[in-house]
């Protein structure tokens, strides 16, 4: 196994330095997931999805040492990819139990709501138009885009009759139901025990290029609502969290769990189900806040706020701290300096927190009609308790400060927090991480030398 990880990392950094030469520009999303849906590979709908595999086109040494497409009959290397299943309502089909026992797929056969999923990064070169005449499988080109500067790259899609070759042997993640914890290639984390809302392990392993040291004190949240009568206070231990399932793939986990709040006397609000996904570089999770009244409204209440934040622990001291309207850099030392106190905390879009112990990004993706400002919470103070919190006092203490609840109207409004690990960070190199929102990579897809429309499809309603 290890060898053969080993040859493929030497044939990537032999094929990137070549594309990098040949083509002046390469493609080069490293850190992107690409998710189609079934729609979109509407010529393999029906078919068997145990018998699909996913390649890149590879290349090796020619005689005088220059690299050159493969002359063998099959010039492909597999690639990791999963398909998810999804139900008619749009609704995930888990492949494992909350006790993380494995539960067989419902259906065998690729339909339009199902997802494909791969990384960017994994994609290679155009083939050949004969070198998809492949014995015993039908060939499915995916032709990757680059919007920024035009580049491409190529995966192709097989679907077999029977007997297909065997899958890539590369794994990017991996969750554990036990002890509520996911290990991906650039980073570990796990959820609380006794808050399983809040995750408070967070380390980049020695591998990727940190210290393999959690840096966590844990996820915090803290709603305050005001009023001429009484004042209400909720924090993460004030609900209960229990997974409903997963589904584990190669490429991605992604975890549901099924969410309530501790409302008075013991009284739970109903359940919301919550799915965070995990690849081998970030993870996301939303965030959803249901506003039962217009506050606005509700004379009896003066102010309402929602703080949510990351806490870091003694191990992260000496890190450094940027934002999008801080891209300076401040040193976390667990004491507030001036220069903290004078950071600038209007509404900002992304954070890093980066150093040798490894790197932590957050940025979070209001969505439509979402009236919250999110300004900037920052707190490097250890000897300033928030409890509740596995380590007392605040370090780095960073997030976002929603104090205009008052503004909004009854209803339900989501935002997603994506976290991602830019190891190595220094300011400016946020770019390629803001890039998988901002300019995600495009795809088009070609069978039999015909460009794929996809079909429509619409999920059923409850």
């Amino acid at each position: 196994m290890k060898k053969t990880l080993l040859w493929l990392v030497a044939c990537s950094m032999v094929f990137a330095g070549v594309r990098a030469y040949a083509d002046g520009h390469r493609f080069n999303r490293q850190f992107d997931p690409v998710v189609l849906q079934g729609t979109t590979i509407a010529p393999f709908l029906g078919r068997n999805i145990q018998n699909f595999r996913l390649y890149k086109v590879v290349r090796e040494k020619g005689k005088h040492g220059l690299a050159r497409e493969s002359l063998q009959s099959t010039p492909f290397q597999p690639i990791p990819f999963q398909i998810d299943e999804r139900d008619e309502y749009g609704d995930w089909i888990f492949n494992y139990d909350k006790h993380g026992n494995p539960v067989p797929l419902k259906r065998t056969s690729l339909s339009p709501q199902d997802e494909l999923v791969f990384m960017a990064k994994d994609a290679g070169k155009k083939a050949n138009t004969d070198q998809l005449n492949v014995p015993g499988a039908d060939v499915m080109e995916i032709e990757l885009t680059d919007p920024l500067n035009n580049t491409h790259a190529y995966v192709y899609l097989m679907s077999y009759k029977d007997n297909p070759p065997p899958l890539s042997p590369v794994r990017y993640v991996q969750y554990d139901p036990r002890d509520d914890r996911v290990t991906a290639q650039l980073y570990v984390m796990a959820f609380s025990k006794k808050a399983p809302l809040s995750y408070d392990y967070f380390a980049v392993p020695k591998s990727a290029g940190g210290e393999g040291i959690n840096i966590f004190d844990g996820f915090k949240m803290r709603l305050d609502i005001n009023t001429v009568l009484f004042n209400i206070h909720k924090d993460e231990d004030d609900f209960k969290s229990r997974l409903v399932g997963y589904i584990q793939g190669p490429v991605r986990v992604i975890r549901r769990v099924a969410n309530s709040m501790d409302i008075m006397l013991g009284i739970q609000s109903p359940s919301v189900l919550s799915d965070s996904a995990y690849y081998y570089d970030f993870f996301q999770f939303p965030t959803v806040v249901d506003i039962p009244i217009d506050l606005r409204r509700l004379y009896i209440v003066k102010k309402a706020r929602l703080v949510t934040t990351t806490d870091f622990n003694h191990n992260a001291l000496g890190m450094e701290f940027y934002n999008s309207n801080n891209p300076g850099g401040l040193k976390i030392t667990g004491m507030m300096s001036k220069a903290q106190e004078d950071l600038n905390r209007s509404p900002y879009d992304w954070a890093v927190v980066s150093g040798p112990q490894g790197a932590w990004m957050n940025r979070v993706v209001m969505g439509k009609d979402v009236p919250f400002t999110k300004g900037l919470y920052f707190v490097d103070d250890e000897s300033k308790p928030d409890p509740p919190e596995n380590e007392p006092g605040q370090i780095g203490s960073t997030g976002y400060d929603f104090g205009n609840l008052m503004k909004a109207r009854k209803g339900t409004y989501t935002f997603t927090s994506y976290i991602y690990v830019p190891v190595g960070y220094k300011p400016g190199q946020e770019k390629p991480w803001l890039n998988i929102i901002d300019h995600p990579v495009t795809h088009v897809v070609y069978y039999n030398n015909q460009r794929v429309e996809p079909v429509k499809f619409t999920f059923k309603k409850h």
